[in-house]
């Protein structure tokens, strides 16, 4: 069996944002919190 291999990126932040997101994001991957934060914004957005 091949394990699907999942392309990624890269984002630079400064050390303090980053400390900020850490927090905010609990035991969720950054992916899954920052999919999260796009899908409230684009329904705050649609309202």
């Amino acid at each position: 069996m091949t394990a699907k291999k999942v392309q990624v990126t890269s984002i630079q932040l400064t050390p303090q944002t980053r400390d900020r997101l850490y927090r905010l994001k609990f035991r969720r991957t950054y992916d899954e919190f920052l999919r999260e934060l796009c899908e409230l914004y684009e329904k705050t957005q649609a309202d």
